[in-house]
């Protein structure tokens, strides 16, 4: 299952990142890789950007990029 497949509200982990080097540098650079443990806190009306909790930190990804983030939800 894949980032952008969840609902608003779901807690999980991240399980792997198929993206190329510098995406997964920048998704590093945010806290984001495997194991990373995140809360999806909002999605926009067109269902383009998703909101992402990590740590104490909010960051919002595009659907492209939330596409190749593999996950599991608790």
């Amino acid at each position: 299952m894949n980032l952008a497949e969840l609902e608003k509200g779901t807690i999980g982990t991240i399980l792997k990142i198929n993206a190329g080097k510098d995406l997964k540098q920048r998704l590093s650079s945010f806290g984001i890789y495997k194991g990373t443990k995140f809360e999806l806190k909002a999605i926009s009306l067109g269902g383009n950007t998703l909101e992402l909790k990590v740590g104490n930190s909010l960051i919002a990804l595009r659907k492209g990029e939330a596409q190749k983030i593999e996950v599991e939800y608790n």
